[in-house]
């Protein structure tokens, strides 16, 4: 992959990061990714124990295969296609295409039909790129195109991931800071000298460069974190400052 399309995505996701968001830009990413890869067409799925698949589709040319293609991947997909069958299995959430998983995952998929469908959707090869994986959620985007991933696009792909993950992590962070607290800016009773700190955090500041902009001491810095901690509801720095972006403290 060329620098071109790293700059790019540099500058979606350090976009993306500025902005107060609790959920994942989900159409945002699969048209970018869509565009990057050239794909017939990008899915984005949440596992969940017992219930069917959760997919939010970006339809590149699907046709239509795009309905079969929807059913089969919500209620097939768990116990038949090959990514999925070897993440839930190995444990192992990183990024992958179909021609690298193990044979003993591709089974079924080749026998019941999922290869012959998504081959008719001119998607015969897959790439999968996990968010999250947790006992009770697993998130992930699938991208789909005739072409196998050349060595260059997987080391791409890596960088990209890592990405990904921090944002969705971000995002995740933000939501559960911000999640059913209905508080107001007037209702925070910061002190000045607390919202000064934390806009210097903000900023990526560390308490020793905070302490010599405001002339005190590193661990009068502290002090006052700690109490921007309890006021703010939460106990550390990352989701202190989230938190305050959030309800424009700072």
């Amino acid at each position: 992959m060329g620098t071109r399309a790293e700059r790019e995505w540099m500058e979606l996701v350090a976009a993306l990061m500025t902005e107060p968001l609790v959920e994942m830009p989900v159409n945002r990413l699969a048209e970018a990714l869509a565009r990057t890869f050239e794909t017939a067409g990008v899915t984005y799925s949440e596992v969940v124990p017992d219930e069917p698949l959760r997919h939010v589709w970006l339809d590149g040319g699907l046709g239509e295969h795009f309905a079969e293609l929807a059913e089969w991947s919500a209620y097939r997909a768990p116990a038949e296609h090959p990514l999925l069958r070897f993440h839930l299995a190995s444990g192992l959430w990183v990024p992958r295409q179909t021609l690298a998983v193990p044979a003993e995952y591709t089974d079924r998929w080749n026998s019941d039909g999922g290869r012959d469908l998504a081959e008719s959707c001119a998607a015969p090869n897959q790439l999968s790129l996990p968010l999250r994986a947790t006992p009770r959620l697993a998130r992930s985007f699938v991208l789909g195109r005739s072409e196998p991933w050349s060595p260059a696009e997987e080391a791409f792909v890596g960088r990209l991931w890592r990405l990904l993950t921090g944002l969705e992590r971000q995002i995740t962070a933000l939501a559960v800071v911000t999640a059913g607290k209905g508080l107001g800016t007037a209702e925070i009773p910061l002190t000045p000298r607390e919202r000064a700190v934390l806009g210097l955090l903000a900023q990526g500041l560390t308490a020793g460069t905070i302490a010599r902009r405001l002339d005190i001491s590193p661990r009068t810095v502290q002090k006052h974190l700690e109490r921007c901690y309890v006021k703010l509801g939460v106990t550390d720095r990352l989701s202190a400052v989230l938190r305050a972006q959030a309800l424009h403290v700072v």
